[in-house]
Protein backbone atom coordinates (compact mmCIF):
# COMPACT_ATOMS: atom_id res chain seq x y z
CA UNK A 1 0.00 0.00 0.00
CA UNK A 2 1.58 3.60 -1.05
CA UNK A 3 0.21 5.37 1.85
CA UNK A 4 2.55 6.77 4.55
CA UNK A 5 1.84 9.66 6.81
CA UNK A 6 3.73 12.68 7.88
CA UNK A 7 3.40 14.60 11.03
CA UNK A 8 4.51 18.32 11.27
CA UNK A 9 3.35 21.26 13.63
CA UNK A 10 2.39 24.57 12.38
CA UNK A 11 3.11 27.89 14.24
CA UNK A 12 1.41 28.87 17.16
CA UNK A 13 -2.14 30.40 16.12
CA UNK A 14 -2.20 32.43 19.57
CA UNK A 15 -4.69 33.73 20.78
CA UNK A 16 -5.16 31.47 23.66
CA UNK A 17 -7.00 33.21 27.17
CA UNK A 18 -4.81 32.73 29.97
CA UNK A 19 -7.74 32.85 32.11
CA UNK A 20 -9.12 29.34 30.22
CA UNK A 21 -8.94 26.17 32.77
CA UNK A 22 -7.74 22.92 31.23
CA UNK A 23 -7.47 19.87 32.68
CA UNK A 24 -5.57 16.38 32.00
CA UNK A 25 -6.56 13.08 33.53
CA UNK A 26 -4.18 11.60 34.94
CA UNK A 27 -5.39 8.71 37.11
CA UNK A 28 -7.66 5.44 36.22
CA UNK A 29 -4.68 4.33 34.22
CA UNK A 30 -5.19 0.74 35.34
CA UNK A 31 -9.22 1.07 34.85
CA UNK A 32 -9.26 2.67 31.28
CA UNK A 33 -10.05 6.00 32.72
CA UNK A 34 -12.08 7.68 35.50
CA UNK A 35 -16.03 7.37 36.36
CA UNK A 36 -17.89 10.25 34.65
CA UNK A 37 -21.16 11.54 36.26
CA UNK A 38 -23.84 13.45 34.99
CA UNK A 39 -23.85 15.49 37.09
CA UNK A 40 -22.04 17.60 40.08
CA UNK A 41 -23.47 15.23 43.14
CA UNK A 42 -22.06 11.82 44.11
CA UNK A 43 -25.22 10.76 43.97
CA UNK A 44 -25.97 11.45 40.29
CA UNK A 45 -26.19 8.89 37.38
CA UNK A 46 -22.43 7.28 36.03
CA UNK A 47 -22.31 7.59 32.27
CA UNK A 48 -21.00 4.23 31.03
CA UNK A 49 -18.17 5.33 29.17
CA UNK A 50 -15.46 6.16 31.77
CA UNK A 51 -13.07 9.38 30.66
CA UNK A 52 -9.85 7.79 29.36
CA UNK A 53 -6.47 8.86 31.13
CA UNK A 54 -4.77 11.43 29.10
CA UNK A 55 -7.85 13.15 27.80
CA UNK A 56 -7.87 16.80 27.94
CA UNK A 57 -10.92 19.08 28.96
CA UNK A 58 -11.76 21.42 29.61
CA UNK A 59 -12.93 23.78 32.89
CA UNK A 60 -16.99 24.83 32.45
CA UNK A 61 -17.45 25.17 35.96
CA UNK A 62 -15.92 23.60 39.53
CA UNK A 63 -17.02 23.07 43.18
CA UNK A 64 -14.90 21.96 45.79
CA UNK A 65 -13.25 18.67 44.01
CA UNK A 66 -16.04 18.24 41.08
CA UNK A 67 -15.55 19.52 38.00
CA UNK A 68 -17.95 19.67 35.07
CA UNK A 69 -15.89 19.56 31.82
CA UNK A 70 -16.16 19.46 27.73
CA UNK A 71 -13.50 17.15 26.27
CA UNK A 72 -11.44 18.63 24.19
CA UNK A 73 -9.24 15.49 23.15
CA UNK A 74 -9.12 11.83 24.05
CA UNK A 75 -11.64 9.27 24.44
CA UNK A 76 -14.90 9.35 26.61
CA UNK A 77 -17.95 10.87 27.11
CA UNK A 78 -18.34 14.96 25.35
CA UNK A 79 -19.45 16.28 29.07
CA UNK A 80 -20.22 15.39 32.28
CA UNK A 81 -18.89 15.43 35.97
CA UNK A 82 -15.69 13.91 37.51
CA UNK A 83 -13.56 14.50 40.20
CA UNK A 84 -10.31 16.15 40.14
CA UNK A 85 -9.00 13.91 43.87
CA UNK A 86 -9.81 11.03 44.95
CA UNK A 87 -8.82 9.97 49.11
CA UNK A 88 -5.65 12.36 48.18
CA UNK A 89 -5.07 11.03 45.13
CA UNK A 90 -4.87 13.16 41.80
CA UNK A 91 -6.75 12.33 38.85
CA UNK A 92 -6.54 15.38 36.70
CA UNK A 93 -4.18 18.03 36.51
CA UNK A 94 -4.41 21.39 35.69
CA UNK A 95 -2.71 21.90 32.20
CA UNK A 96 -1.48 25.74 31.29
CA UNK A 97 -2.64 27.98 28.38
CA UNK A 98 -2.11 27.90 25.11
CA UNK A 99 -2.87 24.25 25.10
CA UNK A 100 -0.55 22.18 22.65
CA UNK A 101 -1.19 21.54 19.44
CA UNK A 102 -2.24 18.26 18.65
CA UNK A 103 0.20 16.51 15.50
CA UNK A 104 -0.74 17.42 11.94
CA UNK A 105 -0.60 13.84 10.32
CA UNK A 106 -0.67 14.83 6.49
CA UNK A 107 -1.10 12.14 3.68
CA UNK A 108 2.26 10.85 1.86
CA UNK A 109 1.24 9.09 -1.34
CA UNK A 110 3.75 8.03 -3.75
CA UNK A 111 3.25 9.22 -7.32
CA UNK A 112 3.74 5.96 -9.12
CA UNK A 113 2.04 5.07 -12.24
CA UNK A 114 0.88 2.04 -12.99
CA UNK A 115 2.83 -0.73 -15.05
CA UNK A 116 -0.02 -1.77 -16.62
CA UNK A 117 -1.25 1.72 -17.53
CA UNK A 118 2.64 2.90 -18.86
CA UNK A 119 1.82 2.16 -22.69
CA UNK A 120 -1.75 4.29 -22.29
CA UNK A 121 -1.99 7.52 -24.38
CA UNK A 122 -4.89 8.93 -22.35
CA UNK A 123 -6.63 9.65 -25.61
CA UNK A 124 -10.05 6.80 -24.90
CA UNK A 125 -13.38 7.68 -24.78
CA UNK A 126 -14.95 4.50 -23.86
CA UNK A 127 -18.38 5.67 -24.94
CA UNK A 128 -17.04 7.68 -28.02
CA UNK A 129 -17.97 11.02 -26.39
CA UNK A 130 -15.66 13.77 -28.65
CA UNK A 131 -15.52 16.73 -26.11
CA UNK A 132 -16.90 14.90 -23.27
CA UNK A 133 -14.13 13.28 -21.49
CA UNK A 134 -13.78 10.20 -19.03
CA UNK A 135 -17.54 9.33 -19.80
CA UNK A 136 -18.07 5.48 -18.85
CA UNK A 137 -21.15 3.45 -17.21
CA UNK A 138 -19.70 2.58 -13.72
CA UNK A 139 -21.38 -0.75 -14.36
CA UNK A 140 -18.57 -1.23 -16.82
CA UNK A 141 -15.42 -1.00 -14.56
CA UNK A 142 -14.80 -5.01 -13.87
CA UNK A 143 -10.94 -5.49 -14.77
CA UNK A 144 -12.00 -8.68 -16.71
CA UNK A 145 -15.54 -6.84 -18.42
CA UNK A 146 -17.50 -9.07 -16.08
CA UNK A 147 -20.59 -8.24 -14.96
CA UNK A 148 -19.75 -6.47 -11.42
CA UNK A 149 -20.63 -8.35 -8.28
CA UNK A 150 -22.57 -6.86 -5.29
CA UNK A 151 -23.83 -7.42 -2.06
CA UNK A 152 -26.29 -9.95 -1.98
CA UNK A 153 -25.48 -12.16 -4.78
CA UNK A 154 -26.69 -9.77 -7.39
CA UNK A 155 -24.63 -7.30 -10.25
CA UNK A 156 -24.79 -3.96 -11.05
CA UNK A 157 -27.43 -3.02 -13.24
CA UNK A 158 -26.36 -1.51 -16.86
CA UNK A 159 -27.22 1.77 -18.52
CA UNK A 160 -28.40 3.33 -14.99
CA UNK A 161 -25.28 4.85 -13.01
CA UNK A 162 -22.68 7.21 -15.27
CA UNK A 163 -20.11 9.00 -14.72
CA UNK A 164 -17.90 12.07 -16.42
CA UNK A 165 -15.84 14.91 -16.46
CA UNK A 166 -17.57 18.67 -16.71
CA UNK A 167 -20.16 19.04 -19.66
CA UNK A 168 -18.89 22.80 -20.23
CA UNK A 169 -16.96 21.89 -23.53
CA UNK A 170 -19.69 19.34 -25.18
CA UNK A 171 -20.17 19.20 -28.53
CA UNK A 172 -23.73 19.10 -29.75
CA UNK A 173 -23.22 15.60 -31.16
CA UNK A 174 -22.09 14.66 -27.51
CA UNK A 175 -25.37 16.02 -26.16
CA UNK A 176 -27.34 14.30 -29.05
CA UNK A 177 -25.48 10.83 -27.15
CA UNK A 178 -26.26 12.37 -23.46
CA UNK A 179 -29.83 12.32 -24.77
CA UNK A 180 -29.84 9.28 -26.28
CA UNK A 181 -28.75 7.39 -22.92
CA UNK A 182 -32.01 8.62 -21.06
CA UNK A 183 -29.68 10.39 -18.58
CA UNK A 184 -32.80 12.55 -16.60
CA UNK A 185 -30.11 13.84 -13.48
CA UNK A 186 -27.13 15.54 -13.46
CA UNK A 187 -24.85 15.26 -10.10
CA UNK A 188 -22.71 18.15 -10.28
CA UNK A 189 -19.94 18.05 -7.40
CA UNK A 190 -18.21 21.01 -8.74
CA UNK A 191 -17.06 23.70 -6.58
CA UNK A 192 -19.01 26.32 -8.79
CA UNK A 193 -15.70 28.95 -8.69
CA UNK A 194 -15.04 31.07 -11.82
CA UNK A 195 -14.14 28.14 -14.86
CA UNK A 196 -16.27 25.52 -12.69
CA UNK A 197 -19.28 28.07 -12.61
CA UNK A 198 -19.15 28.82 -16.49
CA UNK A 199 -22.10 28.59 -18.33
CA UNK A 200 -22.93 26.17 -21.49
CA UNK A 201 -25.38 25.14 -23.52
CA UNK A 202 -25.57 21.67 -21.87
CA UNK A 203 -27.23 23.60 -18.80
CA UNK A 204 -30.08 24.06 -20.93
CA UNK A 205 -30.67 20.13 -20.92
CA UNK A 206 -30.30 19.93 -16.84
CA UNK A 207 -31.05 22.99 -15.57
CA UNK A 208 -30.43 25.22 -13.07
CA UNK A 209 -26.95 25.88 -14.40
CA UNK A 210 -24.37 27.05 -12.10
CA UNK A 211 -24.19 30.78 -14.02
CA UNK A 212 -27.98 31.19 -12.89
CA UNK A 213 -29.53 31.82 -16.24
CA UNK A 214 -32.48 29.90 -14.67
CA UNK A 215 -32.91 31.52 -11.79
CA UNK A 216 -36.25 32.75 -13.12
CA UNK A 217 -37.57 29.16 -14.14
CA UNK A 218 -39.41 26.90 -11.41
CA UNK A 219 -36.92 24.27 -10.14
CA UNK A 220 -37.48 20.44 -11.74
CA UNK A 221 -37.76 17.78 -9.80
CA UNK A 222 -37.34 14.11 -9.80
CA UNK A 223 -38.08 12.39 -13.06
CA UNK A 224 -37.35 15.45 -15.25
CA UNK A 225 -34.23 16.29 -16.35
CA UNK A 226 -31.99 18.06 -13.99
CA UNK A 227 -28.88 19.36 -12.61
CA UNK A 228 -28.42 19.13 -8.48
CA UNK A 229 -25.79 20.75 -7.31
CA UNK A 230 -23.50 18.91 -4.61
CA UNK A 231 -20.09 20.58 -4.12
CA UNK A 232 -17.57 18.70 -2.68
CA UNK A 233 -15.16 20.80 -1.93
CA UNK A 234 -16.60 23.85 -0.66
CA UNK A 235 -15.56 26.25 2.12
CA UNK A 236 -11.73 24.93 2.02
CA UNK A 237 -10.07 28.65 1.55
CA UNK A 238 -7.90 29.40 3.57
CA UNK A 239 -9.25 31.82 6.87
CA UNK A 240 -8.49 33.03 9.89
CA UNK A 241 -8.25 31.03 12.62
CA UNK A 242 -11.88 30.58 14.44
CA UNK A 243 -12.17 31.29 18.33
CA UNK A 244 -12.28 27.98 19.04
CA UNK A 245 -8.77 26.83 17.05
CA UNK A 246 -7.53 30.20 17.96
CA UNK A 247 -7.43 28.76 21.75
CA UNK A 248 -6.97 25.19 20.33
CA UNK A 249 -10.44 24.29 22.12
CA UNK A 250 -11.83 22.25 19.14
CA UNK A 251 -13.76 19.51 20.49
CA UNK A 252 -11.78 16.23 19.05
CA UNK A 253 -15.46 14.41 18.61
CA UNK A 254 -16.41 17.22 16.57
CA UNK A 255 -15.19 15.62 13.01
CA UNK A 256 -16.39 18.46 11.07
CA UNK A 257 -14.77 21.24 13.55
CA UNK A 258 -11.45 18.99 13.55
CA UNK A 259 -11.06 18.15 10.18
CA UNK A 260 -11.56 22.25 9.31
CA UNK A 261 -8.90 22.81 11.88
CA UNK A 262 -6.68 20.25 10.69
CA UNK A 263 -7.06 21.17 6.71
CA UNK A 264 -6.56 24.98 7.88
CA UNK A 265 -3.45 23.77 9.90
CA UNK A 266 -2.07 21.42 6.41
CA UNK A 267 -2.88 24.91 4.03
CA UNK A 268 -0.76 26.98 6.50
CA UNK A 269 2.27 24.17 6.81
CA UNK A 270 2.29 24.21 2.85
CA UNK A 271 2.26 28.34 2.51
CA UNK A 272 4.94 28.96 4.95
CA UNK A 273 6.32 26.03 3.11
CA UNK A 274 6.95 23.29 6.26
CA UNK A 275 6.36 20.54 4.38
CA UNK A 276 6.09 19.18 0.74
CA UNK A 277 2.82 17.65 0.09
CA UNK A 278 2.39 15.99 -3.79
CA UNK A 279 -0.26 16.54 -5.51
CA UNK A 280 -1.27 13.54 -4.56
CA UNK A 281 -1.56 13.80 -0.89
CA UNK A 282 -2.93 17.10 -1.68
CA UNK A 283 -5.99 15.12 -3.32
CA UNK A 284 -6.32 12.39 0.08
CA UNK A 285 -6.60 15.52 1.88
CA UNK A 286 -9.44 17.15 0.10
CA UNK A 287 -10.76 13.67 0.11
CA UNK A 288 -10.55 13.69 3.96
CA UNK A 289 -12.58 17.02 3.53
CA UNK A 290 -15.34 16.01 1.42
CA UNK A 291 -15.81 13.45 3.79
CA UNK A 292 -16.22 14.90 6.77
CA UNK A 293 -15.89 18.61 6.72
CA UNK A 294 -18.76 18.59 3.43
CA UNK A 295 -20.46 15.54 4.20
CA UNK A 296 -23.78 17.52 3.77
CA UNK A 297 -23.32 17.38 -0.04
CA UNK A 298 -22.43 13.96 0.55
CA UNK A 299 -25.40 13.66 1.39
CA UNK A 300 -27.09 15.11 -0.69
CA UNK A 301 -25.62 13.88 -3.56
CA UNK A 302 -26.33 10.08 -2.31
CA UNK A 303 -30.22 10.83 -1.86
CA UNK A 304 -30.66 11.52 -5.25
CA UNK A 305 -29.67 8.12 -5.76
CA UNK A 306 -32.25 6.25 -3.88
CA UNK A 307 -35.36 7.59 -6.06
CA UNK A 308 -35.90 5.39 -9.08
CA UNK A 309 -37.40 8.14 -10.74
CA UNK A 310 -33.81 10.02 -11.21
CA UNK A 311 -32.13 7.62 -13.61
CA UNK A 312 -30.31 7.16 -15.60
CA UNK A 313 -28.14 9.57 -13.26
CA UNK A 314 -24.77 10.78 -14.47
CA UNK A 315 -22.39 12.59 -11.85
CA UNK A 316 -19.24 14.14 -12.53
CA UNK A 317 -16.84 17.40 -11.89
CA UNK A 318 -14.23 18.76 -14.06
CA UNK A 319 -11.93 16.04 -14.91
CA UNK A 320 -14.28 13.18 -13.73
CA UNK A 321 -11.26 11.25 -11.41
CA UNK A 322 -11.17 12.87 -7.49
CA UNK A 323 -14.67 14.45 -6.77
CA UNK A 324 -16.21 11.90 -8.73
CA UNK A 325 -14.14 8.88 -7.88
CA UNK A 326 -14.54 9.54 -4.47
CA UNK A 327 -18.67 9.59 -5.05
CA UNK A 328 -18.31 6.55 -6.82
CA UNK A 329 -16.22 5.05 -4.03
CA UNK A 330 -18.92 5.82 -2.00
CA UNK A 331 -21.75 3.97 -4.21
CA UNK A 332 -20.15 0.79 -4.62
CA UNK A 333 -18.90 0.31 -1.16
CA UNK A 334 -22.18 0.58 -0.25
CA UNK A 335 -23.36 -1.85 -2.77
CA UNK A 336 -21.37 -4.49 -1.40
CA UNK A 337 -18.10 -3.82 -4.50
CA UNK A 338 -14.80 -5.32 -3.76
CA UNK A 339 -12.00 -2.83 -3.46
CA UNK A 340 -10.09 -4.56 -6.56
CA UNK A 341 -12.95 -3.31 -8.37
CA UNK A 342 -13.65 -0.27 -6.52
CA UNK A 343 -9.80 0.63 -7.42
CA UNK A 344 -9.92 -0.68 -11.18
CA UNK A 345 -12.90 1.87 -10.86
CA UNK A 346 -10.71 4.68 -10.12
CA UNK A 347 -7.30 3.75 -12.11
CA UNK A 348 -9.66 3.69 -15.41
CA UNK A 349 -9.32 7.67 -15.40
CA UNK A 350 -5.89 7.46 -16.76
CA UNK A 351 -7.40 5.66 -20.20
CA UNK A 352 -8.33 9.72 -20.77
CA UNK A 353 -6.23 11.58 -19.21
CA UNK A 354 -5.23 13.67 -22.36
CA UNK A 355 -8.54 13.81 -23.50
CA UNK A 356 -9.96 14.98 -19.99
CA UNK A 357 -6.81 17.80 -20.11
CA UNK A 358 -7.74 18.76 -23.94
CA UNK A 359 -11.33 19.17 -22.81
CA UNK A 360 -10.51 21.21 -19.62
CA UNK A 361 -8.59 23.71 -22.05
CA UNK A 362 -11.71 23.65 -24.32
CA UNK A 363 -13.66 25.11 -21.22
CA UNK A 364 -11.58 27.55 -19.74
CA UNK A 365 -11.27 28.77 -23.16
CA UNK A 366 -14.82 28.89 -23.10
CA UNK A 367 -14.95 30.98 -19.80
CA UNK A 368 -12.38 33.30 -21.35
CA UNK A 369 -14.70 34.37 -23.71
CA UNK A 370 -18.01 34.57 -21.31
CA UNK A 371 -15.93 36.57 -19.00
CA UNK A 372 -14.72 38.84 -21.40
CA UNK A 373 -18.39 39.53 -22.95
CA UNK A 374 -20.39 39.68 -19.84
CA UNK A 375 -17.44 41.13 -17.41
CA UNK A 376 -14.57 43.29 -19.27
CA UNK A 377 -13.11 44.63 -16.10
CA UNK A 378 -12.53 41.20 -14.54
CA UNK A 379 -11.33 40.32 -18.30
CA UNK A 380 -8.35 43.04 -17.84
CA UNK A 381 -7.68 41.91 -14.62
CA UNK A 382 -7.29 38.12 -15.41
CA UNK A 383 -5.30 39.32 -18.09
CA UNK A 384 -3.14 41.17 -16.23
CA UNK A 385 -2.84 38.80 -13.05
CA UNK A 386 -1.66 35.70 -15.55
CA UNK A 387 -4.75 33.77 -15.07
CA UNK A 388 -4.89 33.95 -18.84
CA UNK A 389 -2.39 32.32 -20.42
CA UNK A 390 -1.84 30.38 -23.78
CA UNK A 391 -4.15 26.96 -24.13
CA UNK A 392 -3.62 24.18 -26.85
CA UNK A 393 -6.83 23.64 -27.27
CA UNK A 394 -9.56 26.17 -27.46
CA UNK A 395 -13.49 25.83 -29.25
CA UNK A 396 -12.43 25.27 -32.60
CA UNK A 397 -11.31 21.64 -31.83
CA UNK A 398 -13.42 18.94 -32.31
CA UNK A 399 -12.44 16.36 -30.45
CA UNK A 400 -10.23 13.58 -30.77
CA UNK A 401 -10.77 10.49 -33.63
CA UNK A 402 -11.79 7.37 -31.82
CA UNK A 403 -12.19 5.25 -35.08
CA UNK A 404 -9.90 6.28 -38.92
CA UNK A 405 -13.85 5.82 -39.69
CA UNK A 406 -14.64 9.29 -37.88
CA UNK A 407 -12.27 11.08 -39.87
CA UNK A 408 -14.17 13.62 -41.61
CA UNK A 409 -13.39 14.04 -45.42
CA UNK A 410 -11.22 17.00 -46.42
CA UNK A 411 -14.30 18.70 -47.48
CA UNK A 412 -15.79 18.55 -44.28
CA UNK A 413 -12.54 18.87 -41.99
CA UNK A 414 -13.13 21.98 -40.23
CA UNK A 415 -9.91 24.33 -38.33
CA UNK A 416 -9.46 22.61 -35.07
CA UNK A 417 -9.72 18.71 -36.07
CA UNK A 418 -6.84 16.75 -35.01
CA UNK A 419 -5.89 13.78 -33.54
CA UNK A 420 -2.79 14.56 -31.80
CA UNK A 421 -2.75 14.03 -28.01
CA UNK A 422 -3.29 16.70 -25.82
CA UNK A 423 0.23 17.68 -24.70
CA UNK A 424 0.89 15.83 -20.54
CA UNK A 425 1.92 17.66 -17.69
CA UNK A 426 2.17 21.19 -19.11
CA UNK A 427 0.71 23.77 -16.58
CA UNK A 428 -2.95 24.51 -17.22
CA UNK A 429 -3.50 28.37 -16.95
CA UNK A 430 -4.21 29.28 -13.07
CA UNK A 431 -7.80 29.97 -11.86
CA UNK A 432 -8.48 30.89 -8.32
CA UNK A 433 -9.16 27.64 -6.64
CA UNK A 434 -9.22 26.47 -2.87
CA UNK A 435 -8.35 22.81 -3.13
CA UNK A 436 -5.79 20.63 -4.96
CA UNK A 437 -8.96 19.12 -6.87
CA UNK A 438 -9.43 22.29 -9.20
CA UNK A 439 -6.09 22.99 -9.38
CA UNK A 440 -4.12 23.98 -12.88
CA UNK A 441 -1.24 20.95 -11.89
CA UNK A 442 -4.15 18.95 -11.52
CA UNK A 443 -5.39 19.47 -14.61
CA UNK A 444 -2.41 19.07 -16.25
CA UNK A 445 -1.88 15.53 -16.12
CA UNK A 446 -5.34 14.45 -15.32
CA UNK A 447 -4.14 11.39 -14.37
CA UNK A 448 -4.77 9.25 -10.74
CA UNK A 449 -2.90 7.54 -8.20
CA UNK A 450 -3.58 4.02 -6.51
CA UNK A 451 -2.32 5.39 -3.20
CA UNK A 452 -5.21 8.41 -2.87
CA UNK A 453 -7.77 5.36 -3.31
CA UNK A 454 -6.06 3.09 -0.53
CA UNK A 455 -5.92 6.33 1.54
CA UNK A 456 -9.75 6.92 1.14
CA UNK A 457 -10.45 3.48 1.61
CA UNK A 458 -8.51 3.48 4.89
CA UNK A 459 -10.50 6.54 5.99
CA UNK A 460 -13.81 4.37 5.55
CA UNK A 461 -12.10 1.50 7.31
CA UNK A 462 -11.17 4.08 10.32
CA UNK A 463 -15.00 5.06 10.67
CA UNK A 464 -15.87 0.95 10.73
CA UNK A 465 -16.59 0.61 7.31
CA UNK A 466 -18.79 2.90 4.48
CA UNK A 467 -21.92 1.17 6.14
CA UNK A 468 -21.34 3.11 9.09
CA UNK A 469 -20.27 6.31 7.86
CA UNK A 470 -22.87 6.70 5.40
CA UNK A 471 -25.20 5.98 8.96
CA UNK A 472 -22.98 8.65 10.75
CA UNK A 473 -24.09 11.33 8.06
CA UNK A 474 -27.73 10.54 8.01
CA UNK A 475 -27.99 7.85 5.11
CA UNK A 476 -29.47 5.02 6.75
CA UNK A 477 -29.76 1.29 6.20
CA UNK A 478 -33.16 2.15 4.54
CA UNK A 479 -31.44 4.30 1.82
CA UNK A 480 -28.65 1.53 1.16
CA UNK A 481 -31.52 -0.46 0.53
CA UNK A 482 -33.41 1.62 -1.96
CA UNK A 483 -29.88 2.33 -3.39
CA UNK A 484 -29.48 -1.31 -4.50
CA UNK A 485 -32.79 -1.96 -4.98
CA UNK A 486 -32.30 0.18 -7.76
CA UNK A 487 -29.29 -0.06 -8.81
CA UNK A 488 -28.67 -4.19 -8.47
CA UNK A 489 -30.09 -7.05 -10.44
CA UNK A 490 -29.86 -10.94 -9.70
CA UNK A 491 -27.15 -12.54 -11.02
CA UNK A 492 -28.09 -13.83 -14.21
Amino acid sequence: MAVAAKKSSSSNPGGAPASSSYWRVIGGGEKGGIIVRDGLGLNSQQLDQRLATGALVLQEELQGDRLRFKKLRGHGPDAGCVSVSLKGKELLERVQAPLPEPPTVLPDVIMEREASQLHLDGRRSRMGFRRLANFRDVADSHPESLRIPCAGGRVLRRGLLFRSGHLAAALPADLEKLTGLGVKTYIDLREGLDFEGADAPAYDMFPPGPARRHKELPLPGPGERRRIWCPFTKGLKMRPWTKEEASREVPESDRQAWTLWWFQRMNRLIMEKKVDLNLASNLCAVNRAALFINSDEVLKALQALTDRRNFPLLFGCVAGKDRTGLMSCLILSALGVSEEIILNDYLLTNEASAHISACVEVGMALWWKQVAEEDPRKWKMMEKTGVVGKLTYDESWRGFYMEEADRPSPDEQQPGDETQAAPQDQPTPATDVSNAASSADNFASSRVYRGIMEYTLQLLREEGGVLKYLESIGFGSEDVEKMRDILTEPSP
